[in-house]
């Protein structure tokens, strides 16, 4: 399956934000990608959330916005997964845990260091890291991919004299269908997803 983009995307990183120090260059380097995909417009919008290692699901959600936003978007990651055929796990675990004082149980989702979510105008359409059957598509593969799909939408044409090159940008859109091979352009390779 190609993961390659037909519609102007928004992501969203997401990020443990207390996480030790050496996770530090993983985060460091993603917020890098960011940065770089959004100078450069290939992506409409950016933020940036961020999250712990762990979350306990639905204790303090009514009255900690942030814990309510983390659970409706990893509820969308599993309805995502389930419609795309990939699997979230071993990158997002969610395990039951027991009080020892309480008796009490509770779900508790462990959450990568890093993960990136990507929308268009009809909603979720891609979340790293994920499994692919066998394959591991992380959030870095994922920046290498928006990035390629930008280069793909940069059409060069040569009309008539080589010496007379005209860049015929597709400015910050994408699009939806492949349409005929034009003879002017040179063919490109699909990337890796």
């Amino acid at each position: 399956m190609q993961d390659s983009h037909t519609a102007q995307r928004t992501i969203e990183l997401w990020v443990r934000s207390f996480a030790p120090t050496a996770t530090g260059p993983t985060r460091e380097r993603a917020l890098e990608q960011v940065a770089r995909l959004e100078a450069t417009g290939t992506v409409e919008s950016v933020s940036v959330d961020g999250w712990g290692a762990e979350i306990e699901l639905e204790t303090l959600s009514e009255r900690v916005p942030q814990i309510r936003k983390i659970e409706r978007r990893l509820t969308a990651f599993e309805e995502w997964a389930g419609r795309t055929d990939r699997d979230l796990e071993p990158f997002f675990r969610r395990r039951q845990v027991e009080s020892t004082i309480t008796g009490e149980r509770h779900d508790v989702y462990r959450l990568p260091t890093v993960a990136l979510a990507e929308f268009d105008e009809r909603g979720l359409v891609h979340v790293a890291p994920c499994r692919d059957d066998d394959r591991t598509i992380d959030v870095f593969d994922r920046f290498d991919t928006l990035r390629a799909d930008s280069r793909r939408d940069r059409l060069v044409r040569f009309d008539g004299d080589p010496d007379d090159r005209r860049d015929d940008s597709i400015s910050r859109r994408v699009r939806s269908r492949p349409t005929e091979p034009d003879p002017h352009v040179e063919p490109h390779s699909p990337g890796p997803y």
